[in-house]
């Protein structure tokens, strides 16, 4: 396994755009837009996102599938978590077969238009995030989640927060952006959930990416029926179910 510089990160693009399971984050990291690793071995190319997902690209051999089970599913656990997301069959079924790992699945989507504007209950209103609203944003699935810094993600990300007087109460962003799509993740403080709230901040963004010329991409864990509601409701189609594997941590 050969770590690339990143200086040489544009020579994998093609191999990003054509990555199992999904394309934006590889694009992400391979366009230069957000933070990540690259590592080859044989044909094929691993991408590491700075969020820790990870996608194969090409036809990895078994020696180069065994490298990535020990380096990243090993005992020495990896710097920053490492997902693998992947739809094709004979890397799933490897990783799969595994011990310590454990396997999910992940529902894709995508959109072919944006959402009109959604109404807000009284007393909320809509701001586009900027470098005052960004670190009030609190939550698991937040901008700091994918982006590598606050300057990265303002420069080349796009956010809309929802706000109840000075509180952040849901936000939506681009969790991954690549010349062609971008995906969506949101946010919504426990005291505001079921509120129609992250729709609102979602659209907003969905509206951005398309004026862009951009494809809007949505993504959630298959048990994440509330993320999957969301999506539905403001125009995103099922496209396909992905495998993830990631260590099995014990107590």
């Amino acid at each position: 396994m050969k770590q690339i510089l990143m200086a040489d990160f544009r020579q994998y693009h093609d191999a990003a755009a054509h990555a199992s399971g999904d394309a934006v984050y590889p694009l992400s990291i391979a366009e230069g837009v957000q933070s990540g690793d690259i590592f080859i071995g044989g044909d094929a190319v691993l991408f590491w996102h700075n969020c820790g997902f990870a996608y194969l690209s090409g036809h990895p051999e078994p020696a180069f599938l065994n490298e990535i089970a020990v380096r990243f599913f090993g005992d020495t656990q990896p710097e920053r978590r490492f997902l693998l997301i992947s739809d094709d069959a004979d890397v799933c079924r490897y990783f799969a077969a595994q011990r310590g790992i454990l396997a999910e699945q992940r529902v894709y989507y995508h959109a072919d238009a944006a959402c009109a504007e959604l109404p807000l209950p009284e007393g909320f209103s809509l701001h586009r995030t900027d470098a005052e609203l960004l670190p009030r944003i609190t939550g698991r699935i937040v901008p700091a989640w994918s982006w590598d810094a606050p300057e990265q993600f303002l420069a080349n990300g796009i956010g809309y927060c929802v706000m109840h007087g000075e509180t952040v109460a849901a936000a939506a962003f681009t969790a991954a952006v690549s010349s062609d799509f971008a995906d969506i993740g949101v946010e919504t403080a426990a005291d505001f959930r079921r509120m129609g709230l992250a729709k609102a901040a979602a659209a907003a963004v969905m509206r951005e990416i398309t004026a862009q010329g951009k494809t809007p991409v949505w993504a959630h864990h298959i048990a994440n029926t509330g993320s999957m509601r969301t999506a539905e409701a403001i125009g995103f189609q099922r496209d396909r179910i992905c495998m993830t594997f990631h260590r099995e941590y014990r107590e």
